[in-house]
């Protein structure tokens, strides 16, 4: 069966990606600032100065730390699913907030923490999403710092499903893996089980690891957790201003946190990760979701590939925040990209309006995206059955195949695309729904119906954990 492949790059032009990526850590090398994580990689064979916090690696280390990463692994949930990660697997995750809700009566606006259940509940309900992420902005409607520990608290007493945690600081990733812990304890999860929470570990660009992020990576390693790096040059202002030049950024910036956790840690996975950007050298505005991010994306999933590094990234959305045909023209890209290229994690359904906004039926709508993406992705079966050499003969010149043997093997089968998400009436049917009233239905059907699936011993050790950490005692009873 012949499957579907998109690629910008030769295996002639990979290889030369690699030799330059060693070349510019061994020559050019990064910024760690974090004594302890100077003095091991120092003992590890790299080319260290104490002063400047400037670290060189020889092309032969870069080799060997490469060789003891994982290529596979696996996560896990409050419900005890285990989720295979690597190879040919592909799980998604939808995004739960961030600093802008396209509503689909007010349009855009700020969040509010109706808006956290309602995502995270449809989230839950859709088969599709494996995990979820709640970013760490605000909500318009609890005081900061508190609305910080609200979020999560109505976030993780709505969902059973894996965590993506990007935590700002040492605290907030102490956060996560307590009451991660708590909610494995409570729904009976064995300590030494599949981790429930992956951690984000900031990169900063240009060639830069700052000591909280080195902190933030060990605490991510004393509990078990995946590390994922966000790495997110951006074109013209902290990488070069080309394709390639950003690329190969990219590439050198996402293998730092896996050269150092495998100094700390040997085998201890680490996903590869580039989310790269341009900036709009008229106006200096970041532009996260430009037509360059699907180049971007075939470029990093190749080279996760080369190094056999289980790869996660953003679905894609668009840089728009209306539900028009560029939102999908550039989703529909950049999932081919990320789907065609053989990403593990999908990340961020429901983002839009240039990855600072989401909605509901965003979230919806991708799920319909994506059906279409792996549909045309997994190629054309041309065995001699599909071939149908003897459906031909049998039926003849001006015959009909609707009663044909084949026709009714197949009637059922997923061999023609289906999806309740799009309109597939064709205007046969006057009065059909498009895929935006769609996705708006599935929502309020969903969120309407929702009958939670965390055990109440799991709400209750997540409500105690944030209980302890509020500080207006009225925040606690605020929510469901």
């Amino acid at each position: 069966m012949g499957k579907m492949s998109l690629g910008v790059l030769s295996d002639a032009e990979v290889e030369k990606l690699h030799e330059k990526t060693l070349e510019v850590l061994e020559k050019t090398g990064a910024r760690i600032t974090h004594d302890e994580a100077l003095a091991k990689l120092k003992a590890a064979g790299a080319r260290v100065d104490e002063a400047s916090g400037r670290v060189r690696f020889p092309a032969a280390m870069v080799n060997e730390l490469l060789a003891r990463a994982p290529a596979t692994t696996t996560l896990g949930d409050a419900a005890g699913r285990e989720l295979p990660l690597g190879g040919d697997t592909r799980l998604y995750q939808s995004l739960i907030l961030d600093p802008f809700v396209v509503d689909y009566q007010e349009g855009l606006r700020r969040p509010v923490l109706e808006d956290v259940r309602r995502h995270t509940i449809l989230g839950e309900s859709l088969q599709r999403i494996s995990g979820m992420h709640r970013m760490a902005f605000p909500v318009s409607d609890v005081p900061e710092p508190d609305c910080y520990y609200k979020t999560m608290e109505i976030f993780l007493c709505h969902t059973t499903k894996h965590i993506l945690a990007m935590p700002t600081s040492e605290r907030d990733c102490q956060d996560w893996v307590d009451v991660m812990a708590g909610v494995a304890a409570a729904s009976g999860r064995p300590v030494s089980g599949p981790p429930l929470v992956t951690v984000g570990m900031a990169v900063t660009s240009p060639l830069a690891i700052h000591g909280p992020n080195v902190e933030i990576m060990k605490i991510a390693m004393r509990h078990g957790c995946v590390i994922l790096p966000t790495v997110c040059p951006m074109a013209g202002t902290t990488s070069p201003y080309s394709v390639a030049g950003t690329a190969l950024a990219a590439n050198v910036e996402s293998l730092l946190p896996t050269l150092l956790a495998q100094v700390y840690k040997p085998g201890h996975p680490v996903l590869y990760a580039v989310g790269p950007s341009v900036t709009d050298m008229r106006t200096g505005n970041d532009l996260y979701y430009r037509t360059e991010k699907m180049l971007f994306k075939m470029i990093g999933c190749r080279m996760a590939r080369y190094y056999k590094l289980p790869i996660c990234g953003e679905a894609g959305g668009t840089l728009t925040h209306r539900p028009d045909m560029q939102n999908g023209a550039e989703s529909m890209m950049y999932l081919l990209a990320s789907i065609t290229g053989g990403q593990n994690i999908i990340g961020g359904l429901g983002s839009l309006h240039n990855a600072n906004g989401m909605s509901a039926e965003q979230i919806v709508m991708q799920c319909g995206l994506v059906d279409m993406a792996e549909f045309v992705a997994r190629g054309v079966d041309t065995s001699d059955r599909k071939l149908a050499v003897d459906s031909i003969d049998s039926v003849g010149p001006g015959g009909n195949f609707l009663t044909d043997a084949l026709t009714i093997d197949l009637l059922r089968s997923d061999e023609f695309f289906d999806s309740r998400h799009l309109d597939l009436t064709g205007g046969y049917v006057d009065g059909a729904p498009g895929m935006f009233e769609k996705a708006h239905e599935e929502v309020e059907n969903r969120i309407s119906g929702h009958r939670s699936t965390v055990p109440e011993a799991v709400r209750d050790a997540v409500r105690s954990f944030c209980q302890a950490k509020y500080q207006a005692k009225a925040t606690a009873d605020v929510g469901w």
